[in-house]
């Protein structure tokens, strides 16, 4: 068959490779001048590596992403970066049993319930029957009313806003099912992955037609894969992320989940706390994250005001931070960049054939109940290719 892949993200790319490995001529219409999709780079001069326009790792359990990747020579490396949440105005690490324990802004009580309580979590194979509870219903009886109000609630607030009571419990048990200490990178990024993968398809006779998108009726097709639609049926948030390059570092930490009030920004990540630096000029890279609804007024910020925006709370972080570490500065935004998972969610997910027997779909509304990432765009990159293949 000759098939057209419309997108060359990861889900694009795990399909284009599975089907030219089984045969099939595959030419994947990219409309951006790079692939990777939502893991798309960039690389300033002076710098050896691309980074992530959003912050990206995959865990040690991502078995699909690993597979595939040392399939095209280019395998993962793991590092055990720390993991902090900013609470009452102090980073403390709440990313294992042992730092829960030790957390005091919680009774004793408190800190065991919510431990047997993601324990729980960890223990369920498939959470996808949890679907018909409401994460804010069932959480407070789960982790305990004190750890839901003072741990989950300002990290689950911060990130859906006014759409929390509509995210179902599925959802978060796989967010907790997941999540391993060891967090995996490609060298070069993940956007050199994609380069790999996109070499191994063109050695099997596949095209990839960067810059170009895909107009109906302009060649003939026996079918076509279209990874860049959306669920019309469910809520989407904005990703944003505003991108700083420092003269020094601003925290000791990767990740810093921000659980306080009516802040402007729900997570730090440096990435040169987990990559070494010197793939980025000696220079410290940061990300300052948010998950936005439409028509909120950061979405229409330029990178400098949203940097005024945000100093005061940086300098809550680090009291040392100064304005003159910067020495660049990027803002990046996508608008469906996470899909709002509602109660019974399995019954809404769009099918990967449509009515129409030329044309299937993958979009990241089909990786329920995992959250969106890399692992499970090529994996439903895989299936989709695979149900292109059986007639």
């Amino acid at each position: 068959m000759r098939i057209a892949i419309v997108g060359g993200g990861f889900t694009g790319l795990a399909a284009g490779l599975e089907l030219v490995r089984a045969g099939h001529k595959v030419v994947i219409f990219e409309k951006e001048k790079n692939l990777g999709g939502l893991a798309g780079d960039f690389k300033p001069a002076g710098w050896d590596w691309g980074l992530e326009r959003y912050y990206h790792h995959i865990f040690a359990n991502d078995k699909e992403v690993i597979k595939l990747a040392k399939s095209v020579g280019w395998p993962a490396f793991f590092e055990k970066p720390v993991t902090n949440s900013l609470i009452g105005g102090k980073e403390k690490r709440l990313d294992s049993p042992f730092s829960l324990l030790k957390f005091n802004k919680l009774s004793l009580i408190s800190r065991l319930h919510m431990g047997l309580g993601l324990a729980m979590l960890k223990f369920i194979r498939n959470g996808v029957g949890l679907e018909k509870y409401q994460a804010v219903g069932m959480l407070p009886k789960l982790v305990g009313p004190e750890g839901y109000k003072k741990v989950w609630e300002p990290l689950l607030l911060a990130k859906f806003g006014k759409f929390l009571p509509t995210v179902n419990m599925a959802w978060f048990w796989a967010r907790v099912y997941k999540r391993t200490a060891g967090l995996g990178y490609f060298a070069g990024g993940f956007a050199k992955l994609a380069e790999k993968i996109a070499e191994e398809i063109k050695k099997n006779g596949g095209e990839i037609r960067l810059g170009t998108k895909y107009k109906v009726g302009d060649e003939k097709f026996d079918k076509i894969l279209n990874t860049g639609g959306r669920n019309l049926g469910i809520d989407y948030l904005w990703g944003q992320t505003l991108v700083l390059e420092l003269n020094k570092p601003l925290m000791k930490g990767y990740w810093l989940n921000v659980l306080q009030k009516n802040w402007p920004f729900l997570v730090v990540v440096e990435q040169t706390n987990f990559i070494n630096k010197k793939y980025y000029n000696n220079k410290h890279l940061v990300y300052l994250g948010n998950y936005l609804k439409d028509k909120d007024k950061r979405l229409k910020m330029s990178k400098d005001e949203l940097l005024e925006l945000f100093l005061p709370y940086i300098k809550k972080i680090n009291p040392n931070f100064n304005k003159k570490w910067i020495t660049k500065k990027w803002k990046f935004q996508d608008p469906y960049a996470q899909p709002v998972f509602p109660v019974n969610y399995s019954k809404q997910i769009p099918k990967i054939k449509t009515k129409n027997d030329r044309i299937y779909t993958a979009n990241t509304s089909m990786v329920y109940p995992w959250d969106r990432g890399v692992n499970y765009a090529v994996e439903l990159g895989q299936k989709a290719a695979k149900a292109m293949m059986l007639v």
